[in-house]
């Protein structure tokens, strides 16, 4: 159904492709995502004018992708391959199979349809599918490039074929450039939204058509017909070429995308660089057991369709292993419970369209292959717990899709449509109003260009900014140096004049990293607006910041570079100086990685710092983007340092800093850096930090009893640990005569009091001004962690203390922490 706009990360992206086909935004240029100028169809939010578009495109696609699978189930011949392919794709529905890959089995589906396509009708089939393949390419990425994909192996099978008999050959092979060159058509002419107002380039096209046209013609009369060398046979084929049109299309298209309007050319490089980033900046490794059972029923069902293709299904086998493979990589590229089922909902239809095609052969190993595919999804739908994944998921599915509310719902869509229109922009507004912002705040931005960074754009909606986006419009997504450049080029050329600002990232990420080069030149570009200089809270997000682009670029150019090489899990120093310092960070793929990253997907990488209060902070660093410059010598942790950091205090300065991943061999062992340093030309900025350094802690009087003048508490727990792991430690305190006054906590270890590391009080703790009824200790948490291969011995107490600077007394917190390290895991 049309989905209502809804706030968050996915929500976000949904209604930006929307807003940005609806403003004609143009794809590869102005936006680069996985999705094109048709992908609202799919998967966009539902905007005042493009409902019936978005609710007719679905119900034309499900209404063919049901016919195609009731007829391949209806001339099945056995009752049993009538109920294995129901079952498995009503299985696949249940599990909530989505649109693109309902394409993508629909035309499996026809393809093993018997003698659907022959020799005779080949051409226009490839002509066909290749137009298909190029608009799917405009909706998601990944379904043209695998429809494309299945229609080349398809007629490669056949070329292998005509090349083994000596016929027809010529005719393949003209297939094969027909899928593509309408693939090349189709794609053009709807990624353009402005081809028919440009009369000039349309002019200039057909001017080249015109002379590629008579070109072909005179090599034809006056070359080839003179060449008797030349197979009368090839010569006199009824192909395209006869009259010359063939080829000068050929020339026109190519000339036209590559070099004329390359918006294809930047559209397909953009699309690119986001599929080969995804393998390696969003990767998650879940549990192994659960990847092991799907590796093995991946080679069982690829044993089979390698006996597939030992038949006459050549074409059909190796378009079965491409989507194979595809589903398997989206699905466990990202191993969680939202992206795993994807592969579960596709290898049983995958299974049974090759056992149909098979009949009778190959029983037993048939049979053992579908008692293992059940056994795999009994485990997953019946025992998921055990592998990370919400439970009862499948039983939830059921109730859901049959229940009377849902289909009655579905019922009235179809007889009513313009009541579930009004219903999907009524809940729209009320999702945005959670994201609207005072109206303090509205003054200001009014008719101001606006971007957000880095995720919630549906902010734009809920207040009708002018939103002037980057064109990887979210911060996660910048995978590669060339996404980070394009969005570089983008605010630097057109800054917005102001940036809806929140710190927050994905999978362990720190925000500066995202986009290192872009969040760079914001750094050194905007600051904390003068008119709104506090945290801005709304009820679906809190501590967002408006930042203000500034007068001038307060980063000199780099004044000093050093490079240097690291190896894994090496540590070292940065050198302190009062400069902005940038890490240009290059790892590199050993030949397995890259095998490995192309098949599969990479493992993250982890940069681990140690900070001047003594403790540390790990982050996932992206290798593909991390060339262009991290920002490495200031990092704030916290909403409340990022808030000091954009205000003119840049805290938190990074001592040392190494690189880990779970599998070095997958890259080589040295990793280049170098450091720019850049001098900050603003009195304004306190660039040197002020946190104390534990490193110079002496002669501290402790004093054991806790003191009535504040209240709080160590919250973590007694726990056990491996040698190299991080610990990390958590509470709250308040100063009852001052709650809001920021209180340095320290913490020791052993009897001795050794001091290992200081932090400051200042994290959200809204559960305690809950319960106590005052909201000024909502701010009154602390965290720190700390880095367990720096503290010697197996068995410690820890312990935390309100440590008061000037009169270096140590006053002790309630509560210590016994800590068991153990050597190996």
């Amino acid at each position: 159904m049309p989905s209502p706009i809804k706030i968050g990360l996915d929500g976000s992206w949904q209604y930006a492709i929307s807003r940005a086909a609806l403003e004609k935004f143009v794809f590869g240029k102005d936006i680069i995502f996985t999705y094109g100028p048709l992908g609202y169809l799919i998967s966009g939010s539902v905007l005042e004018k493009n409902f019936y578009a978005i609710l007719l495109f679905r119900l034309i696609l499900e209404f063919i992708a049901f016919c195609i699978a009731v007829a391949t189930i209806t001339i099945q011949k056995t009752k049993f391959h009538k109920i294995l392919l129901a079952s498995s794709l009503g299985f696949a529905y249940l599990l909530g199979l989505s649109i693109d890959y309902k394409i993508i089995f629909a035309l499996l589906m026809v393809l093993c349809w018997d003698n659907i396509i022959n020799q005779k009708n080949l051409r226009l089939w490839a002509l066909g599918l290749g137009l298909i393949s190029g608009l799917c390419l405009l909706t998601k990425f990944n379904i043209g490039v695998c429809i494309l994909g299945i229609i080349i192996l398809v007629i490669l099978a056949q070329l292998f074929k005509d090349f083994q008999t000596r016929s027809n050959f010529s005719s393949s092979f003209f297939a094969l450039s027909d899928a593509v060159i309408a693939a090349l058509t189709s794609s053009f002419l709807f990624l353009n939204p402005y081809l028919i107002e440009n009369v000039k380039q349309v002019l200039l096209c057909i001017f080249i058509a015109t002379f590629s046209g008579i070109l072909a013609w005179f090599i034809k009369v006056k070359v080839l017909t003179k060449t008797p060398s030349i197979n009368n046979k090839i010569v006199s084929e009824k192909i395209y070429f006869n009259n010359g049109f063939y080829f000068a299309y050929i020339f026109t298209i190519l000339i036209t995308t590559l070099y004329l309007s390359p918006i294809l050319r930047n559209y397909l490089k953009g699309s690119l660089e986001i599929s080969s980033g995804y393998s390696s900046a969003m990767s998650i490794v879940g549990y192994h057991r659960e990847l092991g059972l799907a590796v093995v029923g991946l080679f069982m069902v690829l044993l089979i369709l390698i006996q597939l293709m030992h038949e006459e299904f050549l074409g059909l086998g190796l378009a079965l292993v491409f989507t194979l493979w595809m589903s398997f990589k989206h699905g466990y590229i990202r191993q969680d419970s939202g992206h795993t089922y994807i592969f579960l909902e596709c290898l049983p239809i995958i299974y049974s369209i090759a056992i149909i095609k098979l009949k009778n052969r190959f029983k037993i190993f048939k049979n053992i292959t579908l008692i293992y595919l059940i056994s795999f999804i009994s485990i997953y739908c019946l025992a998921p717990s055990q592998f990370g994944q919400s439970n009862a998921i499948l039983g939830e599915n059921i109730i859901k899709t049959f229940s009377f509310n849902n289909v009655m719902t579905k019922v009235s869509a179809l007889i009513k449509p313009e009541e579930l229109r009004l219903n999907t922009i009524n809940n729209s507004n009320l999702e945005l109003l959670k994201v609207k912002l005072p109206e303090n705040v509205l003054k200001i931005l009014s008719n101001k260009t606006i971007d957000i960074i880095p995720w919630e754009i549906s902010i734009v909606e809920s207040n009708q900014l002018n939103w002037q986006p980057r064109p990887i419009f979210q911060s996660y997504s910048a995978y590669t140096k060339f996404l980070d450049t394009a969005n570089l080029n983008s605010i630097s050329r057109k800054s917005p004049e102001y940036i809806i600002y929140n710190f927050a990232a994905i999978d362990s990420r720190h925000p500066f990293f995202d986009e290192p080069a872009t969040f760079s030149y914001v750094v050194c570009n905007y600051k904390l607006s003068s008119e709104l200089n506090e945290f801005i809270n709304i009820p679906a997000l809190s501590k967002l910041m408006v930042l203000q682009k500034r007068d001038r670029n307060i980063c000199s150019a780099s004044v000093k570079s050093e490079q240097l090489s690291l190896s894994w899990n090496q540590s070292t120093k940065l050198a302190h100086t009062d400069s902005l310092v940038r890490a240009s960070i290059k790892f590199e793929y050993s030949l397995l990685g890259k095998i490995y990253k192309t098949i599969f997907r990479a493992p993250p990488v982890k940069i681990s710092f140690d900070l001047k209060d003594g403790s540390t902070s790990s982050f996932r660093i992206i290798p593909e983007n991390s060339e262009n410059g991290i920002i490495i010598s200031h990092l704030p942790l916290t909403d409340n340092q990022a808030f000091s950091f954009f205000n003119g205090k840049w805290n938190q300065r990074v001592q040392s800093f190494k690189f880990s991943t779970t599998n070095n061999i997958l890259y080589k062992p040295n990793i280049q850096i170098t450091f720019d340093y850049y001098q900050i030309q603003d009195s304004s900025i306190s660039i040197k930090d002020k946190s104390l350094d534990i490193s110079t802690f002496k002669e501290i009087t402790f004093l054991p009893e806790p003191t009535e003048a504040y209240m709080g508490v160590l919250d973590s727990q007694d726990s056990n640990f491996t040698k190299g792991d991080e610990i990390y430690l958590h509470g709250w305190v308040v100063d009852k005569s001052n709650p809001q006054q920021p209180l340095w906590i320290l913490i020791t270890e052993g009897t001795a009091n050794i001091p290992i590391a200081i932090t400051q009080t200042g994290w959200d703790r809204y559960d305690v001004g809950e319960y106590y009824k005052n909201k000024n200790y909502n701010q009154s948490g602390w965290s720190i962690s700390l880095a367990l291969d720096k503290i010697p011995g197996k068995s410690h107490l820890l312990k935390t203390w309100i440590y008061d600077p000037v009169t270096k007394t140590a006053k002790q917190l309630q509560g210590s922490h016994n800590l068991q390290i153990n050597q190996s895991s």
